[in-house]
């Protein structure tokens, strides 16, 4: 059995090196968002995102646990790890149907074509209806950090609430507009709140992370 002081040491690697790895998500999502590049590399970043922000849920749950242990910190990090599978297994479908249509689709005769748009679009739902999962989870992930911050994060009685008003209000949308997401429908997109909220979050637990 592992003694208390590899206990410790494992879940200090965990907050510090999981709200590094958390921050680099975010910047990964900011950057293939925001920033025009290669194709390539566009897909690489895809990639990453969701591995990182896993790690970063993990290191959230070691730094929340740390400061009281609690049964909110357990369904954080579950869902914290759903999350990430989730929005993988949508970009993975997305990025594998873009290249697909994207290589066979200008070889085709008009009819043809067109009877491949219809196929197109059945098969996009499905990206669809994951994309709506991925926020079904990602979105109780952080109003349940944001309940913890709340509670134990400096400036956490001005930061929590944030977090909770975009992960309910985020819920609110998927819901009502369900199974499309709510960016195809003209509503605001939570997703570039949420990661700068997150980006604030990784940032104060890696300064914060040895009080």
């Amino acid at each position: 059995m592992q003694d208390s002081n590899t206990q410790t040491s494992i879940a200090n690697s965990w907050i510090k090196n999981g709200s590094l790895m958390g921050l680099a998500a975010t910047m990964v999502f900011y950057g293939a968002a925001v920033i025009p590049m290669p194709e390539r590399i566009g897909q690489l970043f895809a990639l990453v995102f969701p591995g990182l922000l896993l790690c970063g849920h993990v290191g959230l749950f070691y730094y929340f646990q740390r400061k009281q242990p609690s049964a909110l910190g357990q369904a954080a990090v579950i869902f914290g790890v759903a999350a990430p599978v989730l929005v993988s297994a949508m970009l993975c479908a997305q990025m594998s149907m873009v290249e697909y249509m994207g290589k066979y689709y200008h070889t085709l005769d008009e009819t043809t074509r067109a009877a491949q748009i219809n196929i197109w679009r059945a098969a996009d739902s499905i990206q669809l209806g994951l994309d709506v999962a991925w926020d079904m989870f990602i979105l109780p992930t952080i109003v349940m950090f944001a309940v913890l911050s709340w509670r134990h994060l400096p400036y956490g009685k001005l930061f929590g609430p944030v977090g909770v008003f975009l992960g309910v209000g985020g819920l609110a949308f998927n819901v009502w507009t369900f199974p499309t997401p709510p960016i195809e429908v003209g509503l605001v997109d939570v997703g570039p709140f949420a990661m700068a909220w997150y980006a604030i979050l990784f940032i104060i637990v890696f300064v914060h992370r040895k009080a």
